[in-house]
């Protein structure tokens, strides 16, 4: 890793992205500023408005004031979906996590107790750095049920097991990024789902309009995992500046929200996942129904 830098004056960092929009933060502090073998640029600042915020070769991962909103929406709708019941293991919830250095993703998956979970992040610097210096997930690394591997998640998955749940959270699935959203990586993926397993993964900045956006369009062209529109669900998220794609995928043809029809608790500690919220996202508006019928029907 190199160096550490402490900036104490208030400047702006210009977001750099694949996406069409280009944001500007002011931030009171650069706390940190270095690289990490798999990283060349991360940056943590200071904001009155967001808290401590992460930046990743100049893209926004998240801040301390509304990372929670990302990483509940991302986790919460999906084991949520899954009834004990339908667990693969007898000894109860397995899952699988893709990415997601600050730690905050496992964090959420282990509000539900689950027997076991594997954390693929292939860097560790940066795992220990936000661990440090973001304390989203302070210590989860130890948690009982938590096993870390810092590794290639193309070079552990062979050696991995079968689970109830897959959550990606990787970076955007747009531009150039080899195997990550290959149609290997969907296959390989799935090939350790259990029969009643699901997946869930971000599609990065979505717009109700047009073909919503690149990452969307990504996820829509997957040959190993078929598009069902009954999976995909948005929320606005402040820090990014506007409405976020999320899609849950299940082998089952009623599809990933067929939990709408029993009963399910949601953690009690959530701050955005109740069971209203979990509804709404399974009965998405007007707009985003016309824009995802509009967009997958130009697929066909």
């Amino acid at each position: 890793m190199t160096s550490v830098v402490y900036i104490t004056m208030s400047s702006w960092i210009q977001e750099v992205s694949e996406s069409d929009c280009r944001t500007s933060y002011e931030v009171n502090e650069i706390l940190v500023s270095c690289s990490t073998d798999a990283c060349e640029s991360v940056q943590i600042a200071e904001s009155e408005v967001y808290g401590r915020m992460l930046f990743l070769d100049g893209e926004l991962q998240s801040t301390s004031a509304d990372e929670h909103i990302y990483h509940e929406t991302l986790v919460h709708p999906l084991l949520a979906s899954i009834p004990p019941s339908s667990y693969h293991h007898d000894a109860g919830l397995r899952v699988l996590v893709v990415g997601g250095g600050e730690g905050a993703t496992v964090r959420e998956v282990v509000k539900w107790a689950p027997e076991h979970v594997d954390w693929v992040d292939i860097d560790e610097e940066l795992v220990l750095l936000c661990e440090e210096r973001l304390g989203y997930a302070t210590g989860l690394r130890n948690h009982q049920a938590v096993t870390y591997h810092a590794a290639d998640i193309r070079v552990v998955l062979p050696t991995l097991g079968t689970y109830d749940a897959i959550i990606l959270d990787l970076p955007d699935p747009d531009g150039d990024t080899g195997y990550l959203y290959s149609e290997d990586f969907w296959t390989d993926l799935r090939s350790h789902l259990s029969e009643t397993g699901r997946l869930v993964t971000h599609c990065g900045p979505v717009r109700p309009f047009g073909s919503i956006g690149a990452g969307f369009q990504r996820i829509l062209n997957v040959e190993a995992m078929p598009f069902d529109v009954s999976g995909f669900y948005t929320q606005s998220i402040p820090s990014f500046q506007g409405e976020w794609g999320f899609w849950m995928w299940c082998p089952e043809a009623d599809g990933p929200f067929r939990f709408v029809d029993r009963p399910f608790v949601p953690p009690e500690r959530a701050r955005v996942a109740d069971r209203a919220q979990i509804l709404a996202w399974a009965s998405p508006s007007l707009v985003w129904r016309t824009a995802v019928a509009s967009a997958t029907a130009g697929d066909e």
